[in-house]
């Protein structure tokens, strides 16, 4: 035997059986399953499932997206230190210099890597240590290297280290655009390639000695051949192959007939430095268009469109904040307009939340809309009702038809037995009839 729920106390079944602590915010299915154990009413089900759809704390408090939007392509630098990527190693062991952090840069053109060891990660000394280690590469290019800077969205680096850098450098800021697929990448992969070069030489029994490792190792990364740009870093920076200390000991060069004078050799030198930097860049918009058709093949369909209400997945957190026990999915947002077919423009006037308003769809998802059918209490006796279907239906309609051969007019339900069962518990009913 079944209760059967009156309309007025529905929403309070409901309530109880899913946000509840005897509920847990469980799915479609095995919310109904616990009602329909007890309890009943017509469209138990549409009402089980436009109450879970519709609960906020499920919404926001789901996993990742699954929207995968097509790329929007990606920067492409055209010249040694046009685009610079920065990135960092935090809590490291405290080494014998006192040093806990490795900063990482990494020029998005050549692949050119510079580290340096860093006791803090205070505004000023990241800046400083910045200006230092580009020292190291060539006081020529230190104008061109600060002309544009990318680093991540991580709130620390975006608000007082770049407020003091850009004041140290008097340069313009240029974070790595959200939701591209760059989104400061390059630096991301040095940092696992670093980690991984250091562990492999580090030799004291409490670790403190792997800042003596880390800025040495930027040789080895930058005189290593680039796959993607078929050259070394080193070349791509300076125009010339840096030897190593066993290379030294070997003759290099032609004096008795291609280099004989400084001048010819210069030339030829540098129409090879011409060309290599020419196909490095025509590679590298090779890769970036691969790439690029690759996360296309995979992109998925969705329903997003200008006017459409969505949750916005923002995977940051505030201070003293756990992550995986944090809602990510804030909003809803209401679609401004469809920028391209990769990004929307959302509204945010209003709204508690300062976040840029173009936003890449594989960060959003559509709210879940159960809208209801229009309901009204007929007050005016039968006799006087207007039948608005009637009148506008043909005049052949009352005319009877022969039916389809497979169309067959009931006359009796014999039996009735359960059939299959839904994904969300629901039971399909087969009836045998006459």
């Amino acid at each position: 035997m079944k209760f059967v729920v009156p309309e007025t106390l529905r929403q309070d079944v409901l309530h109880h059986y899913h946000a509840s602590l005897e509920g847990g915010h469980q799915g479609i299915g095995r919310t109904y399953q616990r009602v329909r154990r007890h309890f009943h009413w017509p469209g138990l089900f549409k009402s089980v499932q436009r109450h879970v759809g519709e609960c906020v704390d499920c919404e926001t408090g789901k996993g990742r997206p699954t929207i995968q939007g097509e790329s929007p392509g990606n920067i492409v630098a055209t010249y040694p230190f046009q685009v610079v990527a920065m990135d960092h190693i935090p809590s490291l062991p405290a080494s014998h210099k006192g040093n806990t952090e490795l900063l990482i840069w990494v020029d998005l053109f050549t692949g050119f890597v510079i580290t340096k060891a860093s006791a803090s990660r205070t505004a000023q000394t990241v800046a400083e240590s910045y200006e230092e280690a580009a020292q190291t590469v060539a006081e020529s290019y230190e104008e061109a290297v600060f002309r544009r800077f990318g680093a991540g969205h991580s709130p620390r680096p975006m608000s007082d280290f770049f407020k003091a850098f850009n004041k140290l450098m008097g340069q313009r800021q240029r974070a790595t655009l959200t939701y591209r697929p760059q989104a400061n990448g390059a630096a991301e992969r040095m940092v696992q390639t670093i980690t991984r070069a250091i562990k492999m030489y580090i030799a004291d029994n409490d670790q403190r000695d792997w800042d003596e490792y880390a800025e040495r190792l930027t040789y080895a990364l930058n005189t290593a051949h680039d796959r993607t740009r078929d050259e070394t870093p080193f070349f791509l920076v300076h125009g010339w192959d840096l030897r190593s200390t066993r290379e030294a000991t070997l003759a290099i060069g032609n004096t008795s007939h291609r280099d004989v004078g400084a001048r010819r050799w210069r030339m030829r030198i540098q129409r090879h430095y011409k060309t290599a930097r020419a196909q490095a860049l025509e590679l590298t918009r090779e890769a970036v268009d691969t790439r690029a058709t690759l996360q296309n093949a995979r992109a998925t369909e969705h329903a997003i469109q200008r006017g459409s209400q969505v949750w916005m997945y923002l995977d940051r957190v505030k201070p003293g904040y756990a992550r995986k026990l944090a809602h990510l999915w804030h909003g809803p947002f209401r679609v401004a307009e469809l920028v391209s077919a990769y990004a929307v423009r959302l509204e945010t006037n209003g709204t508690p939340y300062q976040s840029f308003p173009i936003v890449h769809v594989s960060k959003l998802k559509p709210v879940r809309e159960f809208p209801s059918r229009p309901e009204l209490r007929l007050t005016v006796p039968a006799q006087k009702r207007f039948d608005f279907d009637e009148k506008l239906l043909p005049e052949d309609s009352w005319e009877t038809h022969d039916a389809d051969d497979d169309l067959y007019e009931v006359e009796q339900i014999l039996d009735v037995r359960d059939g299959r069962t839904t994904r969300y518990g629901r039971t399909r009913r087969e009836f045998h009839v006459k």
